[in-house]
């Protein structure tokens, strides 16, 4: 998904050198009419643009790319994987490593947040739960066509209004909303209660263990001490999260990075961005667990000198 361009569209050339045609097909879908242009001559298919809106809807664009993919393909395999990138986003293993690893990996991939960002509202049998979880996800076959079916049909269109995402009063003494569990965007909980529907719970005091088909990292738990639960393919900074206490990749690569290769941090709406990167941070990426990473600008500062878009080949794309 991008807006204007692909942000190191080189990295990507690099990247797209060692995959055999037969074993993938790239979508983009360019909001402005300069990315159309950026991305003409490349292995990205170019998908029509449909309207689509900051946070209260970028669900219209992402199924716009499965509705592509789904048609467009070619020949069909039960272990097809669908994964979304954004336009600031580089691989982080070769396209090999990548490949065997999504094509070998049964279920769909959500990297879902800790329980406080989770959206609720209250019925008549206790809570209803929407689970937020990150934008870049990997769908499995039949998950992809699931959702896109769903969407057609209108299914949770009114998701925004339901859970009254977005209405709490901001406090500027502590620079955040008082209640995080309804603050969040469309594309941070569609997919999944779309497939899953969302979670009654009668007792909020108690842990839930919540088993989900063909979700990896099932069974998922309501707990406040769960931290990260699914699984990650994207490393992203959220400031507020980085040091979180329980199962968190994304601590083990932040603490594992050099200091120059140390991104920024962003803020409690907006995720961290790199503008610099060393050899040795690209090193780190490599032996990550992430698949993809982001946010990068483009044509970050090589902080040891030299092409960055030849180093990140040479150390992170390299098999």
């Amino acid at each position: 998904m991008a807006v204007d361009k692909i942000s190191n569209l080189d990295v990507w050339m690099s990247f797209f050198l060692q995959a055999p045609w037969e074993h993938y097909r790239a979508y983009v879908h360019c909001k402005l009419p300069a990315c159309v242009s950026s991305v003409a001559g490349t292995p990205l298919t170019l998908v029509q643009t449909v309207p689509s809106y900051y946070c209260s809807d970028l669900v219209s664009p992402m199924n716009q790319l499965l509705n592509y993919a789904l048609a467009e393909a070619g020949p069909t395999h039960e272990n097809d994987k669908f994964a979304f990138v954004s336009d600031s986003t580089l691989p982080a293993k070769p396209f090999p490593v990548l490949y065997q690893t999504l094509t070998t990996r049964s279920g769909s991939d959500f990297c879902v947040f800790p329980s406080n960002e989770w959206a609720d509202i209250r019925g008549t049998a206790g809570l209803e739960i929407a689970v937020k979880h990150h934008q870049w996800i990997t769908l499995e076959r039949a998950h992809a066509e699931r959702v896109l079916k769903l969407w057609g049909q209108g299914h949770m269109h009114d998701f925004m209004s339901r859970f009254q995402m977005n209405s709490q009063q901001y406090s500027w003494t502590n620079n955040s909303f008082a209640d995080n569990r309804n603050f969040g965007c469309l594309d941070e909980f569609w997919h999944m209660a779309a497939l899953y529907g969302t979670i009654k719970h009668s007792d909020s005091s108690r842990d839930l263990t919540v088993p989900l088909s063909m979700f990896r990292g099932t069974p998922l738990l309501i707990s406040a001490s769960a931290g990260w639960q699914g699984e990650c393919d994207t490393f992203v900074i959220w400031s507020k999260y980085i040091h979180l206490r329980g199962h968190n990749p994304f601590n083990q690569l932040h603490s594992s990075l050099d200091p120059p290769s140390v991104p920024h941090g962003g803020n409690f709406a907006r995720p961290g961005w790199w503008d610099r990167l060393s050899t040795q941070g690209m090193k780190v990426i490599r032996g990550s667990s992430f698949l993809f990473v982001r946010k990068f600008i483009d044509k970050p500062h090589l902080v040891d000198g030299g092409s960055f878009s030849d180093a990140y080949a040479r150390y992170v794309l390299s098999a």
